[in-house]
């Protein structure tokens, strides 16, 4: 047997059955690991090719899949989709060219099969559900929205004008979140504009938590709805001037006087009324000269009729053109002269503002001055003084140039000078602490904190530190060995002596040193120690070692060790 596999095969039969269960599981455990990692590395990858699918879809996707034996799991309660992550692409191509998903219901692909014979009454039920099915597919587009429903309902028609209705319809909605009210006004819009005749108050929407998201409104809701909205409007437009105003005042009177010594107000008043005006002047005299447009002239002349020119008679007459009753010897020829100017024309168009302000009223407060006097008890106090009047007036001045003051409004300007607070109030406690309370007033908070952390330190802290520090060094010495167990361990590593050696470990001692201190410490040997060094050497080996000691000698034994030879 290979002696790697049998010592292998003894270490095993030397462990213990805890160390041997340990070591069948380590192996289990990696083996198991090994396994997972390659069945993990060549699974197929599977991707979702399509997710959040009506169950009506979702079963055109599956037979289709089926059909092509192409693998495909099944997940999110049959919703989600997956196949292989290579064909997840050809496959979405693959249904796009069936028309899958429809996206719920049904929409015009229902007329893409049209059957011979098919009344006119399945033909408008059709397009009933088509029309229907497509804005519902249109709507669930939304992201908050997850699935759509849409019912119309068309009134039959009528020959009778007076007897038209028009359609409505009702939307039900499933929310993935909370849709924006804007979104839902634009969802009844869209369903509106998609329906002839339909208007958005026609169209109600609520959603599967039975709210009403919007609900259409007759023309005086409306109305009032309206009129609602632009009093907001008008309002918020009102408080936003006077607050915009008002900063911009108060701002400029604090640079001046000091924060929070000026208060500023303004109340505004406006015309939000609605005028459009359009005006088309005639002004003959305004560019200040004459313009001839045209011009037409007119003349007569009278010629005396003569013998030469004839007589007249009654076939061909001259008739005075006065008097056609007449008969007259003049031929008169008569001729116009009209003459026509140009005038300007002009066509303005007016339209009113949102708002006109007609009035505006400023009333600023801005507090005095103060100095500090001592009275005839020797207290001090802070006395009040009122602003000069000509420094008021500059207040006043700067407030008229900020506020944009027109005189024929008929604003009004407020600006008076007060104190902020009563003259007890402002008064003076007491003089400025000093000595222990000065110190108890600024640092009694800090030495409050560092007292607390001392005591925390001293009778919580330092405690747990000495019982621990107390825990450890307990425990280190039961770790530590008795003195059994000290005399043990100073027998067990303190080295045997020379004479305790045997053979094998006398000659490694001795290898380990160099020539001069092996000869050094064979002569320095006891006779016990000589003794048993020369008892565990061989035949050879003393004989070397007598040799080496005493060459005389050894000669000698040799040449009686012959010469016995010799005589035998």
């Amino acid at each position: 047997m290979n002696p790697v596999i049998e010592r292998i095969i003894t270490t095993l039969k030397e462990l213990s059955l805890s160390k041997k269960i340990g070591l069948g599981l380590i192996i289990m455990v990696l083996v198991a690991g090994f396994t997972a990692m390659f069945v993990w590395t060549n699974k197929t990858q599977f991707r979702a090719a399509y997710s959040g699918l009506t169950k009506e879809d979702a079963s055109s996707v599956v037979e289709i899949l089926k059909a092509s034996n192409t693998p495909y799991r099944l997940t999110g309660d049959g919703t989600t989709i997956m196949v292989p992550e290579a064909i997840v692409y050809d496959v979405r191509l693959s249904m796009a060219k069936e028309g899958i998903p429809k996206g719920g219901g049904v929409g015009y692909e229902i007329f893409d099969k049209s059957e011979f014979g098919t009344t006119e009454f399945v033909q408008k039920i059709n397009k009933k559900r088509a029309l229907q099915g497509e804005l519902a597919r249109t709507i669930a587009s939304f992201d908050e929205v997850k699935s759509a429903r849409v019912m119309i309902v068309l009134p039959k028609d009528s020959v009778f004008v007076e007897e038209t209705k028009q359609p409505s319809a009702s939307i039900l909605l499933e929310l993935n979140t909370d849709i924006a009210k804007e979104n839902v006004t634009a969802i009844a819009h869209l369903v509106a504009s998609s329906v002839q005749d339909l208007t958005p108050k026609l169209v109600t929407i609520v959603d599967t938590a039975g709210r009403i998201l919007f609900e259409g409104k007759s023309e005086a809701e409306q109305a009032r709805i309206d009129a609602e909205n632009l009093a907001d409007a008008q309002y918020q437009y009102k408080v936003r001037y006077e607050e915009n105003l008002t900063k911009r005042i108060q701002t400029m009177l604090e640079r001046i006087v000091g924060k929070d010594k000026a208060i500023v107000r303004v109340t505004s008043e406006m015309d939000f009324s609605k005028n459009d005006m359009n005006e088309e002047i005639y002004d003959p005299f305004e560019r200040g000269g004459e313009f001839i447009r045209s011009r037409k002239n007119k003349a007569e002349k009278v010629t005396q009729l003569t013998e030469d020119m004839g007589i007249p008679s009654s076939v061909n007459p001259i008739t005075d053109e006065n008097n056609p009753n007449e008969m007259t010897n003049e031929k008169v020829n008569k001729s116009d002269d009209t003459l026509n100017y140009e005038i300007s024309k002009r066509i303005r168009e007016t339209r009113k503002p949102m708002a006109v302000l007609n009035r505006l009223s400023v009333a600023a407060v801005i507090d005095g001055k103060y100095e500090f006097k001592v009275d005839e008890q020797g207290n001090r106090q802070r006395v009040y003084l009122p602003r000069p009047a000509a420094e008021m007036k500059q207040f006043e001045d700067i407030v008229i140039k900020a506020m944009g003051y027109n005189e024929e409004r008929s604003d009004q300007v407020s600006m008076e000078c007060f104190p902020f607070a009563s003259i007890g109030d402002m008064e003076l406690a007491a003089p400025a602490l000093t000595g222990w309370r000065m110190v108890q007033n600024e640092y009694g908070r800090l030495i409050a904190n560092l007292l607390l952390v001392l005591v925390l330190f001293l009778f919580v802290i330092r405690p747990i530190i000495k019982t621990v520090k107390d825990i450890k060094v307990t425990v280190e010495q039961e770790a530590l060995p008795g003195a059994e167990e000290l005399a043990l361990l100073d027998e067990g590593d303190k080295e045997p002596q020379f004479e305790e050696m045997d053979g094998n470990q006398q000659k490694e001692f001795l290898e380990l040193m160099t020539e001069e201190q092996k000869e050094a410490f064979l002569k320095k040997m006891t006779a016990s120690e000589r003794a048993v060094y020369i008892g565990n050497m061989s035949d050879i080996e003393k004989a070397k070692y007598y040799a080496r000691k005493d060459l005389f000698k050894t000669v000698n034994i040799i040449k009686g060790w012959i010469s016995e030879t010799e005589e035998s």
